[in-house]
């Protein structure tokens, strides 16, 4: 049986490496925070690595620690490293970097069969989910229809009496052909300035996230701050498709659309088919 050690000191690095391992998320407020919080004694490990087990050393106070890899909940293979769930919220971190390459090699065929321990099938993944300026005005046009039709009508009957007034009162027919013509563009600038506006409001912090896709909920983690949320499809006000892709709506003017492009013809489908088991769900 081949023992492999690897040596880690636990400063800002390692902490900020941990969180982007666990989330994908960079806090560096909180990662500060965090490592200003850790005792000097709590900051120097040794990891051995064996076929069933790894025992974490404390080096400064000469304490061990075992962990059975049959006994974790869950074993990730993330960008940068490992992450060994002790249960659903306590987690340890182990960075590649850390490994000579045929150790590597090793711990990952002793860590092989574990992989796929409590893991939850995700339908698709959002890696880069950005409210731009672009999904917040395409939302907003098809979320505001209704009212966007209003101006347009209201600007038909404007039209119309320009028309009908043009041989009798041209000065009455030019007001209402200028009414017309601004309720148009009325219609047009007031989703415009909305989406302007929300995204100068947004925080940065919800600006970028990643969003997951499992079986009954997504999973939305944000990029600049260690927080993750989830909303079941069945809590959704609506749910709605209609051509340029899915509103999930929380409220009834408020939601998150996901264009039709964020995801892969089959990963789409799969969504669709479990959508369409949930009564909230409506399509155009």
């Amino acid at each position: 049986m081949q023992e492999i050690v690897v040596e880690y000191h636990i400063n800002h690095q390692y902490i900020q490496d941990s969180y982007y391992a666990y989330l994908g998320s960079l806090d560096e407020e909180f990662t500060q925070k965090l490592n200003n919080s850790i005792a000097n004694n709590m900051r120097n490990f040794a990891i051995t690595f064996d076929n069933e087990k790894w025992v974490k050393q404390n080096k400064d106070k000469n304490e061990f620690s075992t962990f059975y890899y049959s006994d974790l909940f869950q074993v990730h293979q993330a960008q940068n490293g490992f992450v060994f769930f002790i249960n659903k919220t306590h987690f340890e971190f182990v960075s590649y970097d850390l490994f000579k390459p045929d150790d590597l090699i090793m711990v990952k065929r002793y860590l092989e069969p574990y992989f796929s321990k409590n893991q939850e099938t995700q339908i698709a993944v959002i890696k880069n989910y950005v409210l731009d300026y672009h999904r917040i005005y395409t939302l907003a046009r098809y979320v505001f229809r209704k009212t966007s039709l209003f101006f347009m009508i209201v600007a038909c009957f404007f039209f119309l009496g320009s028309v009908l007034f043009f041989s009798k009162n041209f000065l009455v027919s030019g007001l209402l052909f200028l009414l017309s013509f601004l309720s148009v563009i009325c219609s047009k600038n007031s989703t415009k300035e909305f989406a302007k506006n929300s995204v100068k409001t947004l925080d940065d912090s919800f600006q970028n996230m990643s969003c997951i896709f499992y079986e009954d909920r997504i999973e939305f983690i944000p990029k600049n701050i260690i927080l993750t949320f989830n909303i079941k499809y069945s809590q959704f006000y609506k749910i709605e498709k209609f051509n340029k892709g899915y509103l999930f709506y929380i409220q009834k003017y408020a939601c998150y659309l996901c264009f039709n492009e964020d995801f892969t013809p089959e990963q789409q489908q799969v969504l669709e088919d479990k959508l369409k088991q949930y009564q909230n769900y409506y399509q155009k």
